[in-house]
């Protein structure tokens, strides 16, 4: 990037600044503005550099315009390289890692295709399935859509954020490099400066546009996921289940009921704070009432499965991506 126009008339404001003694803005006219706002681009003290060159432009000094937007392009350039750790692209990683949970979430569908055909084909001929397999595939897609739920699309949400703020710095510095330029045509460094981010920028909203889609592609296969998770849940008893399948939350139930508090070992207070222990009459309506309202039995098995790793896409069992 071009150098810096600066325009040091104001020797005792800089020398000011450097004593950490700077005067409020209201005291300063639009040169002194300018050549603070430079000094502080010079040390690269983006935010304080942005704070003085805008002021100095609301002083209204034609003759000092072009150099200040000619300056205000560096500082908006410098925010969102800043912004992107000194470099002047997105990191790619973020792309292929929202990726790797699409085709995570894939495969996981097509194995409990695969097992939910199995188990169908072995219940028409009146054999009891083995539940091995399909419980080890539960508990891996269960793991890939919490992951993806709680990790990979905020994260992804995160980063486009975080790119839509570097491309708004970046508009505005091709705005303020061409601003310069019309009102300076001896200012070609303000023109280049320009065109280069300008080709910065469509690089930029390349990038950005395909971890959209890749983050509309998470979206859309968490819930085409949760949708085969419930299908598979449907043909294993529930005392096979494993304890994943209870849900966090209302949208991560998979139409099992959320997870119940640890009630130690059955006990119950008493009406004076006492423990005193359930009855077996009141154990059996407990059980009784929690059958009526999820339609099947509890799990008295204690089976946890096959849970997932709780790792990356890359660190699963099974196929290979």
């Amino acid at each position: 990037m071009r150098t810096l126009l600066a325009i040091l008339a104001g020797v005792a404001v800089a020398h000011a600044a450097d004593n950490g003694a700077q005067p409020e803005f209201a005291e300063l006219d639009a040169r002194e503005l300018h050549n603070l706002g430079t000094q502080r681009l010079a040390q690269k003290d983006i935010t304080g550099a942005e704070d003085a060159l805008r002021a100095s432009l609301e002083r209204d000094r034609d003759a000092l315009r072009p150099g200040t937007l000619h300056n205000l392009g560096h500082v908006r350039f410098g925010r969102g390289r800043e912004a992107l750790g000194g470099k002047t692209r997105g990191d790619i990683t973020d792309l292929s890692i929202a990726r790797s949970y699409v085709e995570a979430a894939d495969a996981d569908i097509d194995d409990i295709g695969d097992m939910i055909a199995f188990l169908d084909r072995e219940k028409a001929a009146k054999r009891e399935p083995d539940y091995t397999g399909a419980v080890s595939t539960l508990g891996s897609a269960i793991n890939t859509f919490r992951t993806m739920k709680k990790e990979s699309i905020p994260a992804a949400d995160k980063h486009l954020t975080h790119r839509a703020g570097v491309i708004a710095a970046w508009t505005r510095s091709v705005g303020d490099f061409r601003g310069a330029h019309e009102l300076d045509n001896a200012d070609t460094d303000a023109k280049t400066n320009a065109d280069r981010i300008e080709e910065l920028l469509r690089s930029l909203r390349k990038e950005t546009e395909a971890l959209q889609e890749a983050q509309a592609d998470q979206r859309r296969k968490l819930e085409e996921l949760r949708a085969a998770i419930k299908e598979l849940i449907k043909r294993i008893p529930p005392d096979k289940l494993p304890e994943s399948a209870a849900g966090e939350g209302e949208d991560d139930d998979f139409g099992l009921g959320q997870k119940q508090p640890q009630g130690g070992s059955g006990n119950k207070q008493s009406e004076d704070g006492a423990e005193g222990k359930m009855s077996e009459q009141e154990a059996r309506n407990t059980l009784e009432g929690i059958r009526d309202e999820l339609g099947r039995k509890m799990s008295t098995t204690g089976n946890k499965g096959a849970p997932g790793s709780g790792g990356k896409p890359g660190e699963r069992k099974g196929k290979d991506y």
